[in-house]
């Protein structure tokens, strides 16, 4: 690293390998493009500007915390109740400053009165199924009994644009439908790019984690080895409360280069540096008149104009026949051992690209249905999207219909099982009870 002065070392935080590789300039401008355009032609103000989406939560887990200690102790670990269930909020926020009422989705058969506490607000949402994740029923009912009741009156009839991310539950039929019939445009984000692009991924759901580690401190501290419904949600009250502010709302947009518009502010940060492409100049006391200085026996990337220089230097010495000077020399075997690497780092590359080839023609094969229909598309709400997705849907169920016709007891078992990921239909909202108002 002292050789390389252009280059640091920092610890880096996990992410999906598709968000870094998946995502380019060039896609993230596309959607910006396709933001500037839906906000100008149809005149979006500020205030009809939202963002939607999920946040999971794992009731009984919480994140690290800085905490003040006995120094003399050395065992230092944090009691906690473990992971127990899978709790999902349903999260919307406006360009404006403000948010929406959640929908909290909890894992269970049937929604218990007993899991929300009397002093809950009143227009907040819940509901239940039996994993306890979104799924296309939960986010319809969002889509109509939150956004669409809440958020119609201050629009006024002028045209809201709600900004998701690729969720199977927001790219329904149903859904597609819902916003066109109620003047809602409905774009989506780029795929894997949620943790630039989406204003809650941004500035929001971080310190709303950050808060709930704090709010739930004094049941963790009590070492209980399970912790209520009920008591999660009046911590998550807690640090919603504290979370969803103008000052991190606004902070959110902005960083999200929503508003003000600013896709440098999110464009930039994959772009390369200048300094990832500049070559830092080397120290006046290692250059010197020979061809084989410093340049080309360290650097990393290498200087082309100095190899060649170097190189022509190495093969005038050897057609001379005499020996070769002590530069020369230790050129020549830098060059055997460059070689080596550049040959091991070939037999690498071939194999990942392999590898990479093998793995997009899975996913071509894989990308069929709504997804196939989707791709590449940010606004969803028109004519083509909406029937190309009723389409898809009609078919899927025709396959299940067959499948089940067949006669194979267990093939109803996992329609039942995964009945949380089924699509939405107007008769299953109207018997759809595990959404309600607290009152």
């Amino acid at each position: 690293m002292s050789r390389h002065p252009q280059l640091e070392s920092e610890r880096r935080k996990g992410i999906e390998a598709a968000r870094i590789k998946d995502v380019s300039p060039e896609r993230l401008q596309r959607w910006f493009d396709d933001l500037l355009k839906i906000i100008t032609e149809f005149n979006i103000e500020l205030e009809n500007i939202y963002n939607m989406d999920e946040s999971g939560f794992a009731i009984g887990d919480v994140e690290a915390s800085q905490r003040i200690i006995d120094a003399t102790i050395r065992q230092r670990f944090q009691a906690k109740p473990g992971r127990q269930e899978w709790v999902t909020a349903i999260e919307c926020i406006c360009a404006d400053g403000t948010f929406l009422p959640p929908l909290i989705i909890f894992k269970g058969e049937n929604l218990s009165r007993q899991w929300i506490p009397a002093s809950i607000h009143q227009d907040w949402r819940f509901g239940c199924n039996i994993k306890g994740w979104t799924s296309n029923v939960h986010g319809l009912q969002w889509l109509r009994e939150v956004f669409e009741r809440l958020t119609r009156e201050k629009a006024n009839g002028k045209p809201r644009l709600l900004i998701c991310d690729g969720h199977d539950s927001h790219i329904t039929a149903s859904w597609i439908a819902h916003c066109m019939k109620n003047n809602i445009i409905f774009m989506v984000l780029p795929p894997h790019s949620s943790h630039l692009t989406q204003p809650l991924d941004v500035g929001v759901f971080g310190p709303l984690k950050t808060c709930m580690a704090s709010a739930i401190e004094p049941l963790i501290s009590t070492e209980l080895h399970r912790i209520l419904k009920a008591e999660w949600l009046s911590a998550y009250v807690e640090a919603h409360t504290n979370a969803f502010i103008p000052a991190n709302i606004d902070a959110a947009f902005r960083g999200s280069g929503i508003r003000p518009f600013d896709p440098s502010k999110v464009i930039d940060r994959i772009k390369p540096t200048v300094q990832d492409s500049i070559l830092v100049q080397s120290s006046p006391l290692l250059e010197s008149t020979t061809p084989f200085k410093a340049s080309v026996l360290t650097s990393s990337p290498l200087n082309t104009s100095d190899v060649r220089l170097a190189n022509v230097a190495l093969l005038e010495e050897l057609g001379g026949g005499g020996v070769l000077s002590t530069p020369a020399r230790n050129y020549a075997k830098k060059v055997v051992k460059r070689s080596e690497r550049v040959q091991a780092k070939n037999v690498i590359i071939e194999e990942e690209h392999a590898k990479l080839k093998e793995a997009v023609a899975k996913r071509k094969a894989i990308l069929s249905g709504k997804r196939k229909i989707v791709d590449g598309k940010h606004i969803l709400t028109t004519s083509e999207i909406l029937n190309g997705l009723m389409t898809a849907e009609e078919n899927t169920k025709k396959r299940k219909t067959t499948g089940t016709k067949k006669g194979k007891r267990d093939a109803s078992q996992s329609v039942k099982d995964s009945s949380d990921e089924s699509e939405a239909t107007e008769d299953e909202s109207l018997v759809i009870l595990d959404c309600i108002k607290v009152q």
